[in-house]
């Protein structure tokens, strides 16, 4: 600590590969700074208004008149809340929950069947299918669930993204296959 009056020692320099030293910070005396807080209280004194309950007159004889309450307008009836749409992102967490991967075979096919088919050029196309069958052992469960994103996103497109979120969320927990 450096006597009243001398000059503090500063840091060592810095040298490469040695770990940087922060400033210290110096105060020259705890007295001048409670000073200079006083003096800037009092510098600002009455420049703010006051915190304290409103003293200002009440009653018939005031500058301005009380506060009357308001009636309620009239409703014809009461407003229905706005119906709120789930999000791609939402259904997706549903689909992730647990460490899922894909619904099993059996609830994956009717989950495939509640997906509308898409007209293009005069023809009707189904949506991406599940995977089933053999390919059921030789498929990954992250391809599983890559399939399953995409049938979600086909959902969404066509417009059935609320009952493709509604009937997965409707699914067991043993009714999906897991990542293992």
């Amino acid at each position: 600590m450096a006597s009243k009056g001398s000059k503090p020692t500063p840091p060592a320099s810095f040298v490469p590969g040695s770990r940087a030293t922060a400033p210290m910070p110096l105060e020259e005396s705890s007295e001048s700074a409670w000073e200079q807080f006083q003096a800037l209280q009092k510098a600002q004194e009455g420049q703010f208004q006051s915190t304290r309950p409103d003293t200002r007159p009440q009653g018939p004889d005031a500058a301005y008149d009380p506060t009357q309450p308001m009636g309620l307008a009239a409703r014809s009836a009461p407003a229905a809340a706005p119906a709120r749409t789930v999000t791609l992102e939402e259904v997706m967490a549903v689909a992730r929950r647990n460490n899922r991967a894909c619904p099993l075979p059996g609830p994956w096919a009717a989950f495939h069947k509640l997906l509308p088919a898409r007209a293009a050029q005069g023809r009707a196309l189904p949506p991406p299918p599940p995977v089933d069958g053999p390919a059921w052992t030789a498929t990954s469960a992250m391809q599983k669930r890559l399939r399953l994103r995409d049938q979600i996103e086909w959902a969404e497109r066509e417009g059935a993204l609320q009952a493709a979120h509604d009937f997965l969320a409707a699914l067991a927990e043993d009714q999906w296959h897991h990542f293992d």
